[in-house]
């Protein structure tokens, strides 16, 4: 059996735990807040005092102990300066809703050609996030307490996604398999985009040092895997946030934009690019060793209905292309690489939305999740981008539960295979 970490009761108690945290901030904003100020401006102060000292023992460089200086004195400016460090989250919080609002817009832009009604919904969400936006940079003092209510009920929202899995837990039966997708409340997008990042840090310490890494991966598959989703990683700084493919029926699919040539707005938008690659052996070898990534894989138990639904999603996806050679563009980049490597076949789109890639909307992610969701896959954004990060956290806690079609996990990297 694979091992599970994450049980019914788990499910449960954070769920009661974020409901009592949100309430409890909603009701109490006053003194969560004061309390908030006190533990994380001591927070910071320890850190930034441990780090340079540290730093100045082990006789770091100079721009290391500058960085653990700096964090020392910001956490005691903010110890003595409570008023202007609460004001700092409605700013932040601000230009958050900011950029959403700017990501919202920017896909209106791109896509409203296409006259299709859920793009004026998006151009709605983009008002209300620069309004949103407006109030809490203009007024940050005023609205702390506006904050704090937001925060709160996030949180309940949260707690609500986690009792959703306990049911699902007590009652795998009615779950498992089912129709229609569901809304999951997921970790907000700048936390959840960097998880992969974060474990690929650990797997190389782990590496390093020698260290068994079984709890990252499953030796017993119970079941038959019938998809698989590939997360990559690598210590770059665009690799960091990963990349997403989807291995179906001996074909590997991709999304991106392969095409340089076409890339602009700072590589954010360009031709929408597919590649299908037939096995995944080959472009496993590629990632791994030509391009130093590490690849991260679930492995996904269907029922013959949702693999049917799957053949007929992906067939609409394929009668939407044309063939297309990198080798057009006669320069040596990635695509033209991975074509010798790999033999792969190219395909850009002639009239859907994934004919214009953005990286923020119409990204890599974006058509796995399509794909996957036609089974009635939980990964369903209200707001934001769906990040490899945040289908990451969705596969690794699907992964460990007890009742889930998610059975497996393996790693590659350039040094091994974890199987």
């Amino acid at each position: 059996m694979r091992k599970k970490s994450i049980t019914k009761f788990s499910y449960l108690t954070n769920s009661i735990l974020f409901l009592i945290t949100g309430l409890t901030i909603i009701i109490f904003k006053t003194k969560y807040l004061n309390i908030f100020h006190m533990i994380t401006s001591l927070s910071i102060t320890i850190l930034g005092s441990v780090t340079l000292i540290l730093n100045i023992i082990k006789a770091k460089k100079i721009k290391d102990i500058s960085i653990s200086l700096s964090t020392l004195i910001i956490g005691i400016f903010f110890y003595n300066n409570k008023k202007k460090f609460l004001t700092i989250f409605p700013i932040t919080f601000g230009i958050y809703m900011l950029i959403n609002g700017l990501i919202k817009l920017i896909t209106y832009i791109i896509f409203k050609e296409k006259e299709n009604k859920n793009y004026y919904s998006i151009l709605i969400g983009s008002l209300v996030d620069f309004i949103f936006s407006f109030i809490m940079i203009k007024s940050p003092s005023k609205n702390i307490n506006n904050l704090a209510n937001i925060l709160g009920i996030y949180l309940i929202l949260f707690s609500i996604t986690y009792f959703k899995d306990f049911i699902k837990e007590c009652y795998p039966n009615k779950f498992l398999y089912k129709e229609k997708r569901g809304i999951r409340i997921t970790l907000p997008t700048i936390i959840s985009a960097l998880i992969p990042y974060k474990v690929l840090l650990k797997i190389n310490k782990m590496l390093k040092s020698n260290q068994k890494i079984s709890n990252y991966i499953n030796n017993n598959v119970s079941g038959k895997i019938d998809l698989e989703i590939f997360i990559h990683v690598k210590d770059t700084n665009i690799g960091k946030f990963g990349h997403a493919d989807l291995y179906f029926e001996n074909t590997v699919y991709s999304y991106g934009c392969y095409d340089e040539s076409t890339k602009k707005f700072f590589e954010l938008i360009g031709d929408g690019t597919l590649f299908e690659i037939k096995g995944k052996e080959k472009y496993i070898n590629f990632c791994t060793n030509n391009s130093d990534k590490t690849i991260f894989a679930f492995g996904i138990t269907l029922t013959n209905k949702e693999k049917l639904k799957i053949k007929k999603e992906i067939k609409k996806i394929e009668n939407d292309t044309y063939e297309w050679n990198p080798a057009e563009n006669k320069e040596n980049c990635y695509a033209t690489l991975l074509q010798k490597k790999t033999k792969a076949k190219f395909y850009k789109f002639k009239q859907s939305n994934y004919k214009i890639y953005f990286l923020l909307f119409t990204n890599c992610v974006k058509l796995i999740d399509n794909i996957l969701g036609v089974t009635g896959s939980d990964l369903l954004k209200i707001n934001g981008v769906i990040t490899p990060g945040t289908y990451y956290d969705f596969l690794e806690k699907e992964y460990k539960r007890k009742n889930s079609n998610v059975i497996a996990k393996s790693i590659y990297t350039k040094y091994d295979n974890y199987l």
